[in-house]
């Protein structure tokens, strides 16, 4: 897809946020590549798209591609381009586990950045005990965290499960705003968030810790 169809700024972002994302994307030690398969037919997609193209510029520790869905199924099979939109996160070539589905603007641009960081390095302190039990996880797990952009502690449950994701490659972390995708709140119905489903088995209410969560995904491996 032809980036110069997307606009270079995002109004998600005002001055006053450009300026504190600043503070955390100046200090990425490492790149990362930002994959987002859009619509732009789609009015969330055209938010996300140029969202990620407005932070990309902002590092150049940071790129980003942008792809139609036919063409993402092809290149990314990793990805389910069936919920759009859809940003990933990739290092050195390696998907790290980590998408978004939907317009991380609100609370979740909080997640996001995070989500940068933590991929790009220094990234956030994980206690080492866990570090080390993350480190020996064989066994695919996937987390999806549902979301509202206006939810006060959603963002607080993404950023756990992806930094979890980031420290471990068999965690695959999913924050999928509710709100844009009715069928899954049907499917799984939701009636409270943010709700995480472990491999569309086990449903966790609320915010849990990194160590909570490990146990849990644990006993669905």
């Amino acid at each position: 897809m032809d980036i110069e169809k997307i606009a270079p700024k995002s109004s998600l972002l005002t001055p006053e946020l450009e300026e504190q994302l600043q503070g955390v994307l100046g200090k990425l030690t490492g790149e990362v590549h930002m994959a987002c398969v859009v619509d732009l037919a789609d009015k969330p997609s055209v938010e996300m798209a140029e969202l990620v193209r407005h932070i990309a510029g902002m590092s150049e520790k940071l790129t980003c591609q942008f792809y139609e869905p036919q063409e993402a199924r092809e290149l990314l099979p990793e990805l389910d381009s069936s919920l759009l939109p859809v940003t990933a996160l990739y290092r050195q070539g390696q998907y790290m586990g980590i998408a978004f589905h939907g317009v991380t603007g609100g609370k979740e641009l909080n997640s996001f950045v995070l989500a940068l960081y933590n991929v790009a390095g220094p990234g956030q302190e994980l206690d080492r005990r866990l570090q080390k039990k993350l480190g020996k996880l064989t066994q695919k797990t996937e987390l999806k965290v549902f979301v509202s952009l206006s939810c006060h502690h959603c963002a607080n449950q993404v950023i756990i499960c992806q930094q979890m994701a980031a420290h471990a490659e068999p965690i695959e972390a999913r924050m999928i705003d509710a709100r844009l995708y009715p069928q899954l709140v049907e499917q799984y119905k939701i009636e409270r968030i943010p709700m995480t489903v472990i491999n569309d088995r086990e449903v966790v209410m609320g915010v849990k810790t990194a160590e909570e969560m490990y146990q849990l995904i644990k006993s669905n491996q």
